[in-house]
């Protein structure tokens, strides 16, 4: 049933978009200047102002097995060594990461430091980075949201590490979980921790249906290796659901109360794991832990909508050859991923009722993708969530609520894209998307960021681009 909805969901959606032009994105950030009339101590120290901040707001991400061990916060010297970097990443706004702008809709978890916070800091190292005295170390009172920490009831891990293969530069590899259920139950959190950093470009946990183990049996480590290679989805004859994603950057998440993804006894979990092998190629064994509730208690059950927009980015100026033509990057994909990713392009054009025409004013320099998706539902959405998702290329993102109204909603807005910080951003408050309501995910590239710019158009490898926006939100 979950497989059909999310079919129909995506078919939905997509089946009735239409084109229009896209707004701008503002693609450059506003100067950032320190607040001049905050109330500053004459010499801030570190463990009475600093060190609160620090571990409120940075050690999450700076400290061992996190994103950024490379420079770990954990230890008073380690901060001080830093005092001058951290400082201009946080009057530049850089850090903590927080990629949605001011004017979205409120988020939860705004790691975002305050206007006194950064001045502090600012302060603090402009005066030599004093010490001071531990005594006076209080921790912070601020309601910061750290990342939820997730109760680890069912681990999906690779019995040994999987190896990528030799002959590709993006690994699409799936590896099968049966959960062993005696009873249904329901997933309330994940978290997914990636082995070899360098190489995972994404996960993501489909549930599938038991009628599949005959065909999951055959396909594992068919070619000698552990599990299957699945560009595009599964790789099944049914691709399952989406129930959990993971992306670079990406915290711990935990469904809102009252709410889950059921899974069933005889069910299985596939894991589609795309690592990319630019910088490194080892042996990897990332795993899921997932926290459940039981299923005695009847929950709200969660559902993940997928929506596409067209990628059309033409070469940049000063650059010419078959590498710049469109015919050429679609002949690429078909040879890498196959015919049925080679057209691909073309049918994304024509669920979002466009044509080439819509895109004739891209440049390299500054390419647009976009598409709008009426509410396809007789009854209100109810949604906690949205993600947006893009490849190196990427400058900006938006997915707006209504764009063409007199009230826009903008649901997430990502001005300044980073491929190393992606998330999953919880609205303050569930957002209602009524029957007639028009959503519209819009994405803007820089071709010239490439090494070897070439016409790039949707593809799988991190090479290629994505304008892929998904919201959670309750099953309608």
């Amino acid at each position: 049933m979950r497989l059909l909805l999310t079919v129909i969901l995506l078919l939905a959606w997509a089946g009735l978009a239409w084109a229009h032009s896209d707004e701008d994105h503002d693609d450059e950030p506003a100067a950032v200047a320190v607040a001049s009339d905050i109330d500053l101590p004459d010499e801030p120290s570190y463990h009475q102002y600093i060190r609160p901040i620090i571990e409120a707001s940075c050690v999450s991400c700076h400290s061992e097995g996190q994103i950024a061990a490379y420079a770990p916060f954990s230890e008073a010297e380690d901060v001080l060594n830093a005092a001058q970097d951290i400082a201009w990443h946080v009057t530049k706004r850089l850090m903590p990461p927080w990629m949605p702008s001011p004017e979205n809709l409120p988020l939860q978890h705004d790691r975002s430091l305050s206007d006194r916070e950064i001045a502090l800091i600012a302060a603090w190292a402009g005066a030599g980075a004093p010490l001071g005295d531990e005594h006076d170390y209080a921790s912070s009172s601020s309601d910061v949201a750290l990342p939820p920490a997730i109760r680890a009831d069912l681990t999906l891990e690779l019995s040994q590490a999987y190896t990528p293969s030799e002959t590709v530069l993006d690994d699409y590899r799936c590896f099968a979980f049966p959960l062993g259920l005696e009873a249904p139950r329901y997933i309330a959190g994940y978290e997914f921790i990636p082995d070899v950093r360098e190489m995972a470009h994404h996960g993501i946990l489909y549930l599938v249906d038991q009628s599949l183990k005959a065909e999951i049996e055959a396909r594992d480590s068919a070619d000698g290796r552990l599990g299957w290679d699945c560009y595009g989805t599964t790789g099944l004859s049914r691709g399952g659901s989406i129930i959990a994603t993971w992306t670079p950057g990406a915290s711990p998440v935990r469904f809102p109360p009252g709410t889950g993804v059921l899974i069933k006894p005889g069910q299985f979990i596939i894991m589609q794991m795309h690592y990319n092998l630019w910088t490194a190629r080892q042996p990897d064994q990332s795993r899921t832990l997932l926290e459940l509730a039981d299923a005695d208690q009847p929950m709200k059950e969660l559902a993940i909508i997928p929506l596409q927009a067209p990628v059309e980015i033409p070469c940049p100026a000063g650059h010419d050859g078959p590498q710049c033509q469109r015919e050429t990057a679609i002949k690429r994909l078909g040879q890498r991923y196959g015919a049925e990713m080679s057209r691909l392009p073309d049918r994304q054009l024509r669920r979002c009722r466009q044509s080439l025409a819509d895109y004739a004013d891209n440049t390299g320099e500054k390419a647009r993708g976009f598409c709008d998706f009426p509410s396809p539902f007789a009854m209100p959405l109810t949604v906690y969530s949205a993600l947006g998702h893009m490849h190196e290329l990427g400058s900006s993102f938006r997915m707006t609520l209504n764009p063409d109204s007199d009230e826009p909603q903008l649901l997430l807005d990502i001005p300044r894209w980073d491929f190393h910080w992606q998330d999953q951003y919880f609205f303050a408050e569930p957002v209602t998307i009524k029957p007639g309501d028009v959503l519209r995910i819009s994405c803007v590239w820089d071709n010239s960021r490439s090494d070897e710019p070439r016409y790039v158009v949707w593809g799988e490898g991190t090479s290629d681009e994505m304008c892929l926006g998904t919201l959670l939100a309750l099953e309608p």
